[in-house]
């Protein structure tokens, strides 16, 4: 019945399972690594089968994981009206770059990254994800925040180099799970705190690579360009260059990818394994023996970063694009999206040395460096190589201070007297300098620190506006605590910010709304 409520939510579409069933099959073997233990009424247990034979139908699904309720009375919309135009564009998408059509290829770019970006928040692992950056959030409340966090990847994925590699000499053929948008990073083996149920290695980070298995015979390999082009320089879990969430429009060549790799049974192993450590519960696949790939892995968690490392045509990535208006405009983007050149101008003109305790902080603070960034790990401080926010705050100063003449001896009188729309217009052209639209806030932003209180001034409030220019800035801020205490000399009470540790990320990680 056209009517019909639909309550069983695949999380895993039916149409992307069947491209993992063998010719002339119609079952995938479907493989339970947590099988449920049944207590008989004599007091003994029995697990429940761990492998199965399924239709694509059985699999993947679970009742009113979509599903909103007004009281009593269910609705099914997310899945029909939202996920329905998703899955029609993400099928088109996945056959196309699994087939090779490169003008479907085309038309489908922006379909591709769509799909994977909710696909990986679809899943009960990655709503499990969402919930693990909140409060609270009830059903309502969660699917929205799916709804909105949908693209929030899709920017730093398509600044990447893209590879398709597929397994066609290889008997054994790659498998799907439960979360099929795998994230690895060497630095980050399936024990590392990062990987803790729901977590996975954060996709800003350099070394991060994501796998999206297309079908039994072809997989999706997204690795950033820095990476790619010099695996072993810096961390793996640094941020690369320019990295952000949710970063807006950017520029790229929709027919750059590389597709000349044939893996090997081996590799084909070693991915197969990939997937499996990161699902969360159930796997399938078009046989049962390569449900377990432990079985044939030789290899050690790092050594899957060079069966997913990318090894020729890099050319295709990186560059500078310029594109040209008819009204005689132009528009530049460099490799990383960057638009203004803010980062050659604004960078340090000497790195900074390594501190000793007592010297200033590298990272412009003004603060000396044991008491600032000497705790912090390299990877999770303000960065060293460019000004940072005291530094480009008192550039502004000194600017305005030679735009309307104080520092020539002229007095506030004078400046009262002579102030024009010229000065005005000098002084926000050079904000404009230091703080251009691609300016990376999170590699300038301080770290939480006890007994240190920060503010953010949002300038103008309105009551009607509040929502827009101060909720949407929460996500950015980690959760603090205010707690008072009495300073002995004076007996007064003071306020002291105290972060509450790691409960919550960047917004770039999906961040607390508290």
């Amino acid at each position: 019945m056209a009517n019909e409520m639909t309550r069983d939510n695949h999380y895993v579409p039916c149409w992307y399972q069947r491209g993992f069933l063998e010719l002339g099959k119609s079952q995938l073997c479907y493989l339970n690594l947590s099988p449920d233990v049944i207590r008989l009424p004599d007091g003994r247990t029995i697990q429940k089968k761990r492998v199965h034979w399924w239709t694509p139908t059985q699999c993947f699904y679970e009742t009113d994981l979509y599903t909103t309720f007004f009281g009593f009375e269910a609705n099914d919309e997310i899945e029909r009206m939202f996920f329905g135009r998703i899955d029609t564009e993400g099928s088109k998408a996945a056959s196309a770059y699994a087939s090779g059509d490169a003008i479907a290829m085309h038309h489908t770019f922006h379909a591709l990254f769509e799909f994977l970006d909710i696909q990986r928040l679809r899943t009960p692992k990655g709503l499990d994800w969402i919930k693990s950056r909140y409060g609270h959030l009830d059903q309502l409340q969660l699917m929205v925040e799916m709804q909105g966090l949908r693209t929030m990847n899709c920017t730093m994925w398509v600044e990447g180099v893209r590879e398709i590699v597929t397994a066609d000499h290889s008997d054994i053929k790659f498998i799907v799970s439960d979360h099929p948008v795998t994230i690895y990073n060497r630095e980050c083996p399936p024990l590392a705190s990062e990987c803790v149920y729901p977590g996975d290695p954060s996709t800003e980070w350099c070394g991060t690579q994501t796998v999206f298995v297309l079908n039994a015979n072809t997989c999706l390999i997204l690795t950033h360009l820095e990476y790619a082009q010099s695996p072993e320089a810096g961390s793996p879990k640094q941020a690369r260059t320019n990295a952000r969430y949710r970063g807006g429009q950017t520029l790229a060549r929709t027919d750059a990818f590389i597709r000349k790799r044939q893996l090997s049974r081996d590799d084909v192993v070693a991915v197969n394994f990939l997937v499996k450590s990161r699902a969360r519960r159930f796997l399938a696949a078009g046989r049962e023996e390569w449900l377990f790939p432990e079985k044939a892995f030789s290899g050690d968690w790092k050594s899957i970063a060079s069966v997913l490392l990318p090894k020729d045509d890099l050319w295709q990535f990186g560059g500078e694009i310029f594109v040209g208006y008819k009204d005689g405009s132009t528009f530049r983007q460099d490799a990383f999206g960057r638009t203004s050149g803010a980062h050659e101008y604004l960078k340090r003109k000497e790195p900074r040395p390594a501190c000793k305790p007592n010297d200033p902080c590298g990272c412009g603070s003004g603060r000396i460096y044991k008491h600032c960034c000497e705790s912090i790990p390299e990877d999770e401080r303000p960065s060293w190589n460019v000004l940072g926010i005291r530094e480009r705050g008192a550039m502004l100063c000194n600017a305005i201070l030679g735009i309307v003449g104080l520092s020539d001896g002229k007095s506030w009188d004078d400046v009262r007297r002579e102030l024009s729309d010229d000065h005005i217009r000098r002084i926000f052209g050079f904000v404009e300098m230091l703080w251009p639209e691609d300016t990376n806030l999170k590699e300038l932003l301080p770290r939480p620190a006890t007994g240190i209180s920060r503010v953010v001034y949002p300038s103008h409030l309105d009551a009607r506006t509040v929502q827009a220019t101060v909720v949407g800035w929460l996500p950015g801020f980690y959760p603090v605590s205010t707690d008072t205490y009495e300073k002995a000399d004076t007996g007064r009470k003071e306020c002291s910010c105290r972060s509450e540790g790691s409960s919550a990320r960047s917004s770039s990680k999906g961040l607390s709304s508290r």
